[in-house]
């Protein structure tokens, strides 16, 4: 459909090619546009052709608060945006990139929606223009293996740690972080600060809600308006990741990978147990196809388990140890794992088989590996299905 219109935004989900005038998506002039998640095209006035719906509304959609906003920020370097889910971060990093004078550096630490990197990992890249996050390149990372932060703090935070770091050394004129939304409770204010602690931002801009007086930060801290152009529901979002773990998959190739490239795990780090008495007492967790003792822990692989705390506070006493780690061999099948090279994070990868006999790993991803980290969710029909991995 052909669209001529003036001073006018169209929700757009689809693809747009623009005809004749100027256009532009959250600050960044546009000639063709796509995507499955909704987006405000501006039309300051000319004709785009439309492939996909669209709803017109009358004038910019940019709240006024975001455009004071990156008015502020031409005179601040470090910036952090804080807020709940589907309050439009992305959206207004976006428009931070797009107003800036310069080249943007840009921390994505939302493991669970993320942009730049995948879901389940924290991201680098920078942008001088740029209409949707997702297109920014990323130029290094850190893989969680999880899409919530909760529980995880501490991987997250020295990941977190570690890419403020690099942006520094970047030497960008701006550099925004954003952020999950896990903002609820005193955990995830508690997480929250350690990230101010962390990055030392020149400004905390919190989206919708106001969250300014929950944090004791030294810097500017001010609340603007939340937009995005639809909310996305649960499934969608699930739909979102789905996507993206075929689009950082492909092309996948096949890779087996010795044991002792695994980081991030106890798996391998024991001694195996082939005693017959001491496999019949770790029999009480179900068939056992692989053990092994460490000297503060014992993995345990089985066909199907069935595990109680009396079970394990029986073993631990039996072997000694602190912590026991009861798994099932299917579990790996699917697992979702990191890959890097060299010191770089560079794509996810997927485990395919366990050779616990040869201490051999095979996994498909798209870039050899020279470590591997095990994630915490297999992805069955590209949906994620939690496990715990030692």
């Amino acid at each position: 459909m052909i669209v001529e219109e003036r001073d006018t935004t169209l929700i757009v989900k689809g693809k747009i090619k623009l005809i004749d005038g100027r256009a532009t998506v959250l600050g960044c002039p546009v000639k063709e546009v796509s995507s499955d998640s909704y987006f405000p095209l501006y039309i300051e006035e000319g004709k785009v052709a439309v492939e996909g719906e669209f709803i017109p509304l009358r004038g910019s959609t940019i709240p006024r608060s975001w455009i004071k906003l990156s008015e502020i920020a031409h005179e601040v370097n470090k910036v952090i945006l804080v807020g709940e889910t589907d309050t439009g971060k992305s959206s207004l990093a976006v428009w931070l990139i797009n107003n800036s004078d310069a080249e943007t550096c840009v921390v994505d630490a939302d493991i669970g929606q993320a942009d730049i990197a995948h879901p389940g990992a924290m991201g680098i890249g920078f942008a001088e223009r740029t209409p949707f996050l997702r297109d920014v390149e990323m130029l290094d990372g850190f893989f969680v293996g999880a899409i919530t932060p909760a529980g995880r703090e501490a991987k997250c935070l020295r990941g977190f740690a570690y890419l403020c770091k690099k942006a520094e050394k970047l030497k960008k004129k701006l550099i925004i972080v954003n952020t999950t939304g896990w903002i609820n409770g005193r955990r995830a204010r508690e997480y929250k600060l350690a990230k101010f602690e962390i990055f030392s931002p020149d400004l905390v801009v919190s989206l919708g809600v106001e969250l300014c007086n929950l944090y004791d930060v030294d810097a500017e801290c001010i609340r603007v308006d939340s937009f995005v152009p639809k909310k996305r529901s649960r499934e969608l979002r699930l739909e979102i990741r789905s996507k993206l773990y075929r689009k950082w998959l492909e092309p996948a190739r096949s890779f087996v990978v010795d044991a002792s490239v695994l980081r991030g795990t106890t798996l391998f780090r024991g001694k195996t147990i082939r005693d017959s008495d001491l496999l019949s007492a770790l029999s009480v967790f179900g068939d056992v196809i692989y053990a092994e003792a460490g000297k503060y822990f014992l993995n345990v692989c089985v066909d199907r388990a069935d595990v109680s705390v009396e079970a394990v506070k029986a073993v631990k006493n039996i072997f000694g140890v602190d912590e026991v780690n009861v798994f099932e061999y299917e579990w790996f099948k699917g697992l979702i794992c990191g890959i890097y090279s060299g010191k770089k994070y560079v794509c996810p990868g997927l485990v395919e088989e366990i050779d616990f006999e040869n201490r051999k790993v095979s996994l498909i991803a798209r870039e050899s590996p020279t470590f591997v980290e095990l994630g915490e969710f297999r992805l069955v029909e590209g949906r994620e299905v939690f496990v715990r991995i030692p």
